[in-house]
């Protein structure tokens, strides 16, 4: 029997656990969507089946939920579906919770014992013709892009068995996609970190190794046409600290952030390791090349919003909020500092481009950010923001108080070809409300309000990352129209 969630302030409000599965055919529209919007939204994020078996509980630590939209003439269909990974199966048979907070195994009942932890709740990819689930500590899960059916953990033939970023990077003018897997061997299971490319035949060609001084489970990490940055942040995985009475995971402030330079096409032996202050950076707007530097422009902040400190004290929100920022890495070798600067200073969360012009400069920002909550992460972020990098121009829209948005995604209308042509959208929870709603702005005039918004007839519960493919892009075409999924 399903046990009522406890209070937590990530288990109420527009994070409470809706904990069902639907299909909309035809979502009502307030507005009109535009004739030239045409392709798929995706939303992968925490949708946990059971509360957790130890009164405590992480953000991150829920099952994942794919919510899929479907844009076309004028219309949106939408479903979810949580990912049937081996350990929401086994849950599921039990009818509890088996799985410590983040899968400590000190936690984790003995029939969960052995079985691989894997949420499969931050991102939704599409990728060589298939759909990906992905966290950070397992391989990606494959599912079907139209049903978000569970079609199995993906291995890419044997090469990939162990952990899979959830923030993996694709190069639209290559097709290829950068990953890496870190913490290969688990919580206590040495420093070895897995880097992978793939082509765009969804075929991996290239697999090398390196060691990071300490554990760390890395997020992302930073691509430019001849260049892979790899962060390296001062967050560490100690099973040790863990069996002490400690956190499993934790803020280390005596330790730098390490920022490693490697060229696309060469070895990791070769990486070139920069220090710099210590740095919470899990998402970048956008890196490329300039006058022989990297820049790259990142969301970050001098303490982490996610982890407490190794005492396990947990700062509050206004010494962790974090903001664009520039990293400039001079590429001659010449200087060995990251240079950085406040772009913007608004307490920010999902900084993103124009997808389509990843590695090259771009100035567009789209993001979700706080302008009233008095804690972005649990109260929600209350706002959508397009920044200029090059001008300064701040074009903003805020839901309300008490409102929530989730990543701002941008949206190409069919046929565009310039930087920022297009719309933007994001997901949306008002206050007390029993709807969200799929909100769609121009996305050259955000503080005019959304065009049209797509109501979905229950809470859609807080998520993670979102990607919008366009109808006549080469990922749309390989998963839905060459048959390949």
């Amino acid at each position: 029997m399903a046990e009522p969630f406890f209070d937590h302030p990530f288990l109420k409000g527009h994070h409470a656990a809706t904990r069902f599965e639907a299909d909309v055919p035809d979502l009502i529209i307030r507005g009109e969507i535009p004739d030239d919007l045409a392709g798929v939204f995706y939303r992968n994020g925490s949708e946990p089946l059971y509360p957790p078996n130890e009164k405590e509980y992480h953000w991150f630590d829920g099952d994942g939920m794919v919510c899929g939209f479907y844009i076309e003439d004028g219309k949106v269909s939408m479903r979810n579906r949580w990912v049937r990974t081996p350990k929401f199966e086994l849950e599921k048979e039990a009818g509890r919770r088996l799985f410590g907070v983040f899968g400590n195994p000190l936690t984790t009942e003995p029939e969960a014992q052995g079985v691989r932890y894997n949420t499969a709740n931050t991102n939704a990819i599409l990728h060589g013709g298939s759909l990906f689930a992905c966290m950070e500590g397992a391989p990606p899960t494959r599912l079907d892009p139209e049903t978000l059916e569970t079609l199995g953990e993906y291995h890419y033939d044997g090469s990939i068995s162990t952990t899979f970023s959830a923030h993996p990077t694709v190069d639209w003018f290559t097709g290829e996609m950068f990953n890496f897997g870190a913490m290969l061997n688990g919580q206590d299971g040495g420093n070895t970190v897995r880097f992978n490319i793939i082509n765009k035949h969804g075929e991996i060609t290239k697999t090398d190794y390196f060691e990071t001084p300490w554990l760390s489970p890395m997020h992302t990490l930073l691509l430019t046409e001849n260049h892979v940055i790899f962060p390296v942040l001062p967050i560490e995985c100690s099973l040790q600290r863990a069996k002490e009475g400690g956190p499993l995971v934790s803020w280390r402030e005596d330790l730098p952030t390490l920022v490693g330079i490697m060229a696309r096409d060469g070895n990791c032996s070769d990486i070139r390791w920069l220090e710099m202050e210590p740095r919470h950076m899990y998402h970048e707007f956008n890196a490329w090349e300039e006058d022989g530097k990297i820049i790259a422009d990142v969301a970050a902040g001098d303490n982490t919003p996610l982890y407490p400190n190794s005492d396990g004290t947990i700062k509050a929100h206004r010494d962790t909020t974090q903001s664009l920022r520039r990293w400039t890495i001079d590429l001659s070798g010449q200087t060995n500092t990251v240079k950085e600067e406040v772009l913007n200073d608004r307490d920010i969360h999902f900084p993103r481009p124009d997808d389509r012009m990843m590695t090259r400069a771009t100035r567009q920002t789209f993001a979700n950010i706080n302008l009233n909550s008095v804690d972005g992460r649990a109260d929600g972020m209350d706002a959508v923001m397009r920044y200029d990098t090059t001008s300064g121009e701040e074009d903003v829209y805020h839901f309300g108080p008490g409102s929530h948005c989730g990543e701002l995604i941008f949206a190409p209308r069919v046929g565009a070809v310039e930087e920022g042509d297009g719309y933007a959208v994001t997901l949306v929870h008002r206050p007390n409300a029993k709807e969200s709603s799929l909100a769609v702005f121009d996305a050259n005039n955000i503080k005019a309000g959304p065009l049209a918004e797509a109501v979905v007839p229950f809470q859609v519960s807080s998520g993670f990352h979102c990607n919008y493919y366009s109808a006549d892009s080469n990922l749309y075409q390989e998963a839905f129209v060459s048959g390949t999924a």
